[in-house]
């Protein structure tokens, strides 16, 4: 056997050799590499380059179930549940391992008070005292500027790290959108137009001591809860003639109704959504209908998105009902993701 620049790559046929070798073939890393220039050396190098962002902007893998250290990270987690985080640095394992659950980065600060948790589209700042409690925790999507978010700060201060651990979760699902950055952040701005347009629609005609039962009968989109941190909008829509009972009965009891989560998500089709709010002014129709600007080139954009309405529990829609959406939106087509009763 020959050796070149003294390295050598052992290749084996485990089920059966080609004719005239032996069980084993040697092949020393110059050749291969020689191979390899040959085959690629014809290719211009901007193809080079679009495989190079191709792969830097592939969405991360779902979090690690399948992952080879799966198990020592679920083995890892099991055991931070059993322990009280009643240091710094209990905290800080904590964090870094709830992130890497889920598929997200993470570093600690030079004053070892502070955690980053990071993806290409967003972080979180966790800022703690000496002790492990927690102070704030700040919230910053792409191109813009952190913000306080009392949700998150809460979770963590009450140990609550399933809360925070699918929070996470649902930013990174955020973006889950085909294409690069520009285009994850560009369907992320369609989202926030989307929601100050149902936030706009539901002040409409709407009375300052407004209960949130009759928001719910009688309100615009029902009673809409706008996005704070890391908590999506939510709209409770509908509530069942005992629970109405209920709340008048018991003026202190929290009746919860039927909620949907508004959302975006990702598709293989294009579809135009806004880039900017479409209420125009707040102000209804004449047939008390709210009025909006005509979805042009110059407000919207294709993206490999749409939105979503996403409810807490399967509910039951008859296709009566599909039809009637059809016709009040325009839409030919109503996108449903099918759960099993």
């Amino acid at each position: 056997m020959e050796e070149q620049g003294g390295q050598q790559l052992l290749l084996f046929f485990p089920f059966g050799r080609p004719q005239g070798m032996g069980a084993v073939a040697v092949i020393s890393t110059n050749a291969l590499m020689e191979k390899l220039y040959l085959k690629y050396q014809q290719r211009p190098w901007t193809e080079t380059l679009k495989l190079v962002h191709f792969c830097m902007d592939k969405p991360r893998p779902s979090p690690v179930s399948n992952a080879p250290d799966g198990p020592l990270l679920s083995c890892m987690e099991k055991l931070q549940r059993t322990l009280n985080d009643k240091s710094l640095f209990s905290v800080m394992n904590r964090l870094e391992c709830l992130s890497k659950q889920k598929g997200l980065n993470s570093h600690v600060s030079p004053s070892g008070t502070a955690c980053y948790i990071t993806s290409n589209m967003f972080y979180i700042e966790v800022q703690l005292e000496k002790d492990g409690r927690v102070m704030d925790v700040k919230l910053a999507h792409l191109g813009e500027a952190p913000v306080i978010c009392d949700d998150l700060v809460q979770h963590l201060r009450m140990k609550n790290y399933d809360a925070f651990g699918k929070i996470l979760e649902d930013l990174s699902n955020l973006y889950q959108i085909p294409g690069n950055s520009e285009m994850k952040a560009k369907a992320y701005l369609a989202l926030q137009s989307l929601e100050k347009d149902l936030y706009s629609m539901s002040l409409l005609h709407r009375s300052q001591d407004v209960n949130r039962v009759t928001e719910v009968l009688h309100g615009k989109v029902g009673h809409l809860v706008p996005r704070t941190g890391g908590t999506p909008m939510n709209i409770e829509f509908y509530i069942s003639p005992y629970q109405i009972l209920e709340a008048e009965l018991n003026p202190g009891s929290l009746v919860c109704g039927t909620k949907a989560v508004v959302t975006v998500e990702g598709t293989d089709s294009l579809h135009k959504l806004p880039l900017s709010p479409l209420l125009v002014d707040s102000q209804a129709g004449e047939d008390g209908s709210p009025t909006f600007l005509p979805l042009t080139n110059e407000l919207s954009m294709d993206l490999s998105a749409y939105f979503l309405l996403k409810f807490h529990q399967p509910i039951p829609l008859s296709l009566s009902n599909i039809e009637e959406i059809q016709m009040l939106t325009g839409m030919l087509r109503v996108f449903l993701r099918l759960s099993n009763l």
